[in-house]
Parts: structure tokens; C-alpha cells; sequence
């Protein structure tokens, strides 16, 4: 008879619980990023991706908002975070594969020879 043994799990330990804090908050903050990447590269399309027409864009945006009445600054409040979370959605979408490899760091084969 052959005896299948069950693997063993061993209990998450805090230095493994810090580590894949680390890695979903670094995941987060380069997600994060490139949202706000894409938003950036919005007003450098609308400025024909020169600089001084980027920075018009901009200007125009500000006064435009500034010069709104409060209920039309917070829909476009909701509309930039509604679309800032889709995008959000949209990035994290195409980055999971790198939230969900697990131990890819502590995989990397090492030219270490292990004398025992």
C-alpha cells in the first residue's frame, strides 16, 4: 500500500506576513502611478505632446474649475474618481500576474552550494 502523505502547511510567520504586505503595497503604489501616468499622458494629448500646449491644458482646466459652482465641481469630483477607479481597475487587471506570482524572489535559482 502506498500512503499518500498530505504537504505540509506551515504557519504564516510575521517575517512572511511583512513580505506580502510589502509586495501589495508596492503593487498599489506603482498601479497608483500609473494612473496617474495615464492622466498625465490625457492632457499631454490634448496639448499635441508639447509641453507648453500640456501646461495650457492644464491652466484651462483649473480656471474652468475654480470658476464652476460647487455642484458642478463635486460631479466632476465623482466623475474623476469613477473614472480614475476604472482605470485603477483597468491597470490592476493587466498587472494581477504580478500580485499573483508568489515567492518569485525567494525562486531565483542560487549559485550557492549548500555543504551539509
Amino acid at each position: 500500500m502506498t500512503a499518500v502523505l498530505a504537504p505540509r502547511h506551515r504557519p504564516m510567520s510575521l517575517a512572511d506576513a511583512c513580505y506580502h504586505g510589502l509586495r501589495l503595497i508596492g503593487w498599489l503604489a506603482v498601479t497608483l502611478g500609473c494612473v496617474a501616468a495615464l492622466w498625465l499622458l490625457f492632457f499631454a494629448a490634448l496639448g499635441n505632446f508639447r509641453f507648453g500646449g500640456t501646461v495650457l491644458q492644464l491652466e484651462n482646466f483649473a480656471s474652468r474649475y475654480v470658476a464652476a459652482s460647487a455642484e458642478r465641481q463635486d460631479r466632476f469630483a465623482h466623475c474623476f474618481w469613477l473614472t480614475s477607479a476604472g482605470l485603477f481597475a483597468a491597470v490592476g487587471f493587466f498587472r494581477r500576474h504580478s500580485l499573483l506570482t508568489r515567492g518569485a524572489a525567494a525562486a531565483s535559482h542560487s549559485r550557492e552550494t549548500h555543504h551539509g
